[in-house]
């Protein structure tokens, strides 16, 4: 094999690449040029000067703010749409003021002439002029001259004070002949309450009736004024939303207007509101109370009550259907749910128990009212309750329940020898024992039973062997023996029969 080479080893030096050939490097030295200053001037400047003019083209608020104080909120809305400003960053605030009219702007947030963007927050002050809740002093009305009742309502800005001529002929000309407030009273006063002031044309001419306002007055103001007048009055009657029961709601003549003596002249009358009748079945007494007395016309009685499984104060029933018109003098009649436990009054307990009266008649009302509940007697002893009286009784039941009613069989008296109780014109002492064994005379037996205070009822007889007043027998009338260290209820009766010789045959 021919020997191995490297691959640049097979050319001649003359038969290498220009490429092959080693490379002199000879470094190059570049001249620094000096820095013109006037240059780097003349450039910062025209830097600056863009800067201000970018600033002015394009950033610089361009928008005029104008003067709106005494202008309206209108004016505002149509500046602000012509300039194109965002119109959620415009906000009013409300405020009473008496010396401009409502709707009048009083201040603004941005200064007028002041530059201001699309986006700019704008603060405005609207006036809602006079405040009408204001308290305002009330003259005397009834003094003062139709002029002068004019300057009082101009000079306190009243909002809803009117005043009204007619003629009359009692009231001189110009005077005053009524006033009427309405929703607030005279010393409550304030701008906003409605005031009409009613003054006098003086006497209408011979043989004329001037007609006045009735509207919003009573009807028996109406109806006096016609009948003075010798005028035909026709009452014509309706519901209204606005106007109160028994107040005018309008006449056929107007105010003012003249008429002769015997013309007719209509006026409707308001019957209230018209009320139609809710289902009211299911409803809690608050529920009807909040309902009346947003109806006030409706005259509603929740007296009537039963006792049921729905919870106390729900109304069952009721008089009149849901859906019908209401009348306001017709009465409605709602049965109230009494619930499903009877309440037991505290009264009956040391009262007598009969099978009528007291207690007894109480279940029966109850009863009435679908309580169907019966008395359970249990008899108990009792040291403070006398015989038969009510101890107790459960202080309440449920509807169709049993009501238990404890009652006093009186004292349960413990037998006892007395110790300080002798036999008559004896030292010795006075037993349960001698009595029942009928050893006592009547006097004895009688010292022992009253000591003991038991009941006890005496008759006479006559047994052979027994000398005059003595004791014959004794018993229990529960047939027990009458000893020492036995019970004796106080309605137990012990009979003693003593003998007495006029029953000798």
């Amino acid at each position: 094999m021919p020997d191995e080479k490297n691959f640049l080893d097979q050319f001649s030096d003359q038969g290498k690449p220009a490429s092959f050939k080693e490379e002199e490097r000879i470094p190059v030295t570049r001249e620094r040029r000096p820095l013109n200053v006037k240059a780097l001037i003349i450039a910062a400047i025209v830097l600056a000067v863009l800067g201000i003019l970018s600033y002015f083209l394009f950033l610089a608020p361009k928008i005029e703010m104008p003067d709106f104080v005494g202008k309206t909120r209108s004016d505002v809305a149509a500046w602000v749409k012509q300039q194109g400003i965002e119109a959620s960053g415009v906000i009013f605030d409300d405020t009473y003021d008496f010396d401009s009219n409502e709707g009048t702007i009083l201040s603004q947030s941005v200064a007028p002439g002041k530059k201001v963007k699309n986006n700019v927050k704008l603060n405005f002050t609207l006036s809602l002029g006079p405040d009408p809740e204001e308290k305002i002093r009330v003259p005397d009305l009834s003094s003062m001259t139709k002029d002068e009742i004019q300057e009082w309502i101009s000079s306190n800005k009243l909002l809803k004070t009117k005043m009204v001529t007619a003629y009359n002929t009692e009231v001189a000309e110009n005077e005053v002949i009524d006033y009427a407030f309405s929703g607030c009273e005279e010393d409550s006063f304030s701008r906003g309450c409605t005031l009409k002031i009613n003054v006098s044309k003086g006497r209408a001419p011979a043989g004329k009736v001037s007609v006045e306002d009735f509207e919003k007055k009573p009807y028996a103001s109406v109806e006096a004024w016609a009948k003075t007048n010798k005028i035909e009055l026709i009452k014509v009657e309706q519901y209204s939303d606005k106007i109160d029961q028994d107040y005018v709601i309008s006449q056929s003549i107007a105010s003012g207007k003249t008429i002769k003596e015997g013309d007719s002249m209509t006026v409707v009358v308001s019957k209230g509101v018209a009320v139609y009748m809710p289902n009211m079945i299911g409803w809690s007494k608050k529920q009807v109370d909040a309902w009346l007395r947003k109806n006030p016309t409706a005259y509603i009685d929740m007296e009537k009550g039963i006792y049921s499984s729905q919870a106390k104060d729900i109304v069952l029933k009721q008089s009149l259907s849901a859906g019908s018109l209401i009348d306001p003098a017709e009465l409605i009649e709602l049965t109230m749910s009494l619930g499903n436990i009877v309440d037991v009054p505290a009264n009956f307990i040391g009262s007598e128990y009969h099978d009528k009266g007291g207690l007894h008649d109480w279940k029966d009302e109850q009863n009435e009212l679908g309580a169907e509940i019966t008395v359970n007697r249990i008899n108990e002893f009792s040291d403070d309750i006398p015989v038969n009286k009510i101890i107790r009784y459960d202080n309440g039941v449920y509807v169709g329940d049993t009501l238990n009613v404890w009652i006093s069989k009186g004292r349960n008296i413990l037998l006892e020898d007395p110790k300080d109780l002798y036999r008559d014109d004896t030292v010795t002492p006075l037993t349960w024992a001698d009595l029942y064994d009928a050893k006592l005379n009547e006097n004895e037996a009688r010292r022992l039973c009253d000591w003991a205070e038991i009941t006890y009822d005496v008759s006479y007889s006559y047994l052979e062997g027994k000398a005059n007043g003595d004791v014959i027998s004794v018993r229990r009338w529960d047939d027990k023996p009458v000893k020492a260290g036995t019970y004796l209820p106080e309605n137990i009766i012990v009979y003693i029969v003593i003998c007495d010789d006029s029953y000798k045959q």
